[in-house]
């Protein structure tokens, strides 16, 4: 059965700002390109309003299914197979997981974010957080600036510059660096190898002149220089054996001057790729920044 890569488009260029991401997934993976919108029911409880007609979801479902027509005419030249479906549903996330649960073959939600801050939903945003939580599919998320337009004509897939891999000593991580290589082989891409601590509430960067943050004890830092030292064997391997540059990460506490460092002032050529696991404690401090999309790995893939 053919694998699918699912978009939940809402008709907002902010919804739709994932799509060259997603394109370039669902090509790689000769996958199909499921476009979502989904529909209010205006007899649900809470929605209906006297100030809203009883054909407001007819309505909806219609203009929805213009919408997704032209946004499916505009992928056609991707060679990607492109389909388009109207779930219906009182949340986002409800039809989203839902979906997800009863199509075995989704292998990748594709979707932005709004969250910015540290703080109870602010990691992932509302919708981005519940599917996180409610399936354990392989997410590609988007922070997109606000009020970004996106032009009209057809759409085609993004490509990365730089791609940036979070390793720790997990099992899980090892098939993020094997993902991320191959995506690296095939966008001709740098790959940047960054050593994540192996607990949450650890600073993920430290600068080459910092010392040892207070209360880290000499065993830890030995310890830390021997993930270092790790980290280069590890980046030495790849470029021998891929050809690939290989950089590891001169780092600093600051995300967002590691990003422009790492991407050449391009965050938009750059992608981070790291487990579901390490989502909390490591991939929110990119979320944080807008036009850095991040890939969640699933535990198996």
């Amino acid at each position: 059965m053919q694998s699918q890569v699912i978009v939940p488009l809402d008709g907002s260029a902010s919804a739709e700002a994932i799509l060259p991401h997603a394109l370039l997934f669902a090509q790689r993976g000769q996958s199909i390109l499921t476009l979502l919108q989904i529909v209010t029911p205006s007899g649900l409880p809470g929605v209906r309003d006297r100030m809203i007609p009883d054909n407001w979801s007819e309505g909806e479902e219609i203009w929805g299914q213009d919408y997704l027509a032209t946004m499916a005419r505009r992928l056609q030249s991707s060679g990607v197979t492109i389909q388009t479906r109207h779930p219906e549903a009182a949340l986002a996330e409800q039809a989203i997981v839902s979906y997800t649960k009863h199509q075995p073959q989704v292998q990748l939600i594709a979707l932005t974010t709004q969250g910015r801050s540290a703080a109870g939903r602010a990691i992932f945003g509302s919708v981005a957080e519940q599917v996180f939580a409610s399936v354990p599919t392989s997410l590609l998320l988007l922070h997109p600036p606000k009020g970004e337009h996106t032009a009209s004509g057809p759409i085609v897939s993004t490509s990365y510059q730089t791609i940036i891999v979070l390793l720790d000593s997990s099992v899980g991580a090892e098939r993020a660096l094997n993902q991320a290589t191959s995506l690296a082989q095939e966008c001709r891409a740098t790959l940047v190898l960054v050593a994540v601590p192996p607990r949450p509430g650890e600073e993920i960067f430290f600068a080459e002149e910092e010392q040892p943050i207070s209360g880290e004890t000499a065993r830890e830092a030995q310890e830390a220089l021997k993930s270092a030292d790790s980290l280069e064997d590890k980046a030495q391997l790849l470029r021998t054996t891929t050809g690939l540059r290989v950089e590891t990460a001169t780092a600093t506490k600051e995300p967002e001057a590691f990003i422009e460092l790492i991407s050449g002032h391009r965050p938009n050529d750059l992608l981070v790729v790291a487990t579901r696991e390490q989502a909390p404690y490591g991939a929110e401090k990119f979320l944080r920044h807008r036009n850095v999309p991040v890939l969640l790995l699933a535990k198996y893939t």
